[in-house]
């Protein structure tokens, strides 16, 4: 009989492609994954995967497998999470998943208050840009700029952050003040990739674009901002992140981009007294910025 602990190195596999980043994910070896994936499709009888040099592929069964191991996934996860919603204790772990943006400017501080409030609440932070199927990966609350589409999740907004387009002093220098209306042609620009942000590449913040020069694409804000100071080209930037460096000049001040960012719930969490004690702090830091 199949059982979760062997299916969770299958869908870990399945999910990551290889060995190794399964291993990080699980947070044991590389070896120990090879052992207990071929422990279990020695159980089953037939190969899962197809390997190759550099990923594993899954084979017939496996993909006829996976849907059926998500399930087994969702089940553990909503029995864990409802065994933890009777919980009243101020102590135990929290996992929030959020972009490194998000993370650096409103969840760090907010950990800082809940530590010296509950010292005996934990949290895991998970990084990452896509919107995070809490459902599927075992994230307890996600704070994300993008809505996501799930009446059976709690969905909150935050704050609505403004964004802004930026260069230093040195790129306008080398380059010239763009003008407004110009669409931004002679200059160089750092975005987010197409299949994330698609709207940026129509319309840069106010400004049209038509065949941008797109030095930089990149999927953390952080490293765009890093790329912004170090003269690469001009960045759409949020504005709590950039107004208050000194490296950096706001262009076109007048002209503003709104992202609204959404803390996303699990309804079985929200009686958790650990859960409702971050949720609190986290609050409490979005409003310290935005009221």
């Amino acid at each position: 009989m199949m059982n979760w602990d062997d299916a969770r190195f299958f869908l870990a596999v399945a999910r990551c492609g290889t060995l190794r980043k399964a291993a990080s994910q699980l947070h044991v070896d590389q070896a120990t994954v090879g052992r207990r994936l071929s422990a279990f499709e020695d159980a089953l009888g037939s190969k899962l995967f197809i390997r190759t040099p550099k990923s594993f592929a899954l084979s017939p069964l496996g993909e006829e497998m996976l849907a059926d191991v998500m399930k087994m996934e969702n089940a553990v996860q909503a029995i864990n999470r409802k065994a933890a919603s009777g919980d009243e204790s101020l102590c135990g772990n929290v996992r929030i998943a959020t972009t490194d943006t998000l993370a650096e400017a409103f969840v760090m501080p907010a950990l800082q208050d809940l530590r010296e409030r509950y010292p005996a609440i934990t949290v895991t932070l998970l990084t990452a840009v896509n919107i995070a199927d809490i459902s599927y990966h075992g994230a307890d609350l996600a704070i994300r700029g993008a809505r996501p589409d799930d009446d059976e999740l709690i969905i909150k907004r935050l704050a609505t952050i403004e964004m802004g387009l930026y260069a230093t002093q040195h790129y306008l220098a080398r380059r010239g003040m763009p003008v407004r209306g110009e669409q931004l042609r002679g200059h160089d620009l750092l975005m987010f990739p197409r299949e994330l942000v698609p709207r940026h590449w129509n319309n840069f913040c106010g400004e049209a674009l038509h065949e941008p020069n797109v030095v930089l694409q990149c999927n953390s804000q952080l490293l765009l901002r890093s790329a912004t100071r170090s003269g690469l080209g001009i960045g759409l930037l949020s504005a709590f992140l950039a107004d208050k460096d000194p490296e950096l000049v706001r262009l076109f001040p007048e002209n503003k981009d709104w992202v609204d960012i959404w803390l996303v719930l699990h309804p079985d969490l929200q009686r958790a007294a650990r859960v409702r004690a971050v949720v609190q702090a986290l609050e409490t830091s979005f409003s310290a910025h935005y009221g």
